[in-house]
């Protein structure tokens, strides 16, 4: 069984004068490239942001319709005249619609430690769902990259100890760091998402492939804390189901890193995905 822990309903990479697609369209999609690559289930993120190409929270919710091969994580929105409205999110969140909150530190101009933060963390401790965190590179020129470091989640695993922190992108650049504050820190978790923009080439492949096996050894133990995701649309599936193979896991740690650790993080019902027999109802 295969969870990606991280896809997207926007639209990338439009060019001047493309029609952006409606969002329904890109849930079709969506559902095909997840068929054509034997994913079982996809968490779907939405933006810090709501424009003709990001789709509000609401609208990915009515169009996805609690479909059970999704799940919806909430991104938020912390700097501008168009903050996202706690009381609202939390509402989301108390109702099980939205299994966890997404930060666009860098993006949005705040760093991951920001104080002013501190109500966030509360909401997710409080409803025990995942904080998950942009981290690393950034697909935007006007993003500050200092503030979305990877070593700046050891400050808050530390002082929220009770939430579930996730590095998206494994905080490419930083891998070291990234192993450093996973190893450090068990609250705290990464996804192998987003590592480039487009498709693998060879010499590249075989470099990630050794950043992060590297990464591995330091950590030790990476089956339960580290979990699959692609970053959709802005790359295609297949090739990240074959960097994870590339990664030769032995045959626990490959499960765990699949499927398992996902479901267990963000409460997916897996009774009725895979194949049936090794799924099974997290905990």
């Amino acid at each position: 069984m295969l969870i990606d822990c991280h896809v997207h309903l926007n639209n990338y990479h439009t060019g001047e004068g493309a029609t952006p697609r409606p969002t329904e369209e890109n849930v079709r999609i969506l559902f095909e490239a997840m068929a054509a690559n034997n994913v079982d289930h996809s968490v779907v993120l939405t933006s810090y942001k709501v424009d003709v190409d990001r789709p509000s929270v609401e609208h990915v919710l009515e169009v996805l319709s609690e479909d059970p091969r999704t799940t919806v994580i909430e991104g938020l929105r912390w700097r501008g005249d168009s903050r996202t409205d706690l009381f609202h999110m939390e509402e989301r969140i108390r109702d099980g619609v939205v299994k966890g909150i997404k930060l666009y530190p860098g993006y949005d101009h705040y760093a991951i430690n920001d104080p002013s933060l501190e109500s966030v963390f509360r909401i997710a401790a409080k409803h025990d769902v995942p904080v998950m965190i942009h981290c690393g590179d950034t697909y935007a020129r006007t993003a500050k990259v200092r503030q979305a470091h990877p070593l700046l989640v050891d400050d808050i695993a530390v002082d929220y100890p009770e939430v579930r922190f996730v590095i998206c992108h494994l905080g490419n650049p930083w891998f070291q760091d990234t192993a450093e504050v996973l190893y450090k820190n068990d609250n705290v978790y990464a996804d192998i998402s987003g590592l480039i923009l487009g498709n693998f080439t060879y010499e590249f492949e075989r470099y990630l492939n050794a950043r992060v096996k590297d990464m591995i050894m330091y950590m030790g133990h990476p089956g339960s804390q580290i979990m699959y995701g692609s970053d959709w649309p802005l790359v295609e599936m297949g090739p990240y189901v074959r960097f994870l193979e590339s990664l030769e896991f032995d045959d626990e740690a490959w499960e765990n890193i699949a499927w398992r650790t996902a479901a267990k993080l963000f409460r997916i019902d897996t009774s009725e995905l895979g194949d049936g027999e090794a799924a099974t109802t997290p905990e």
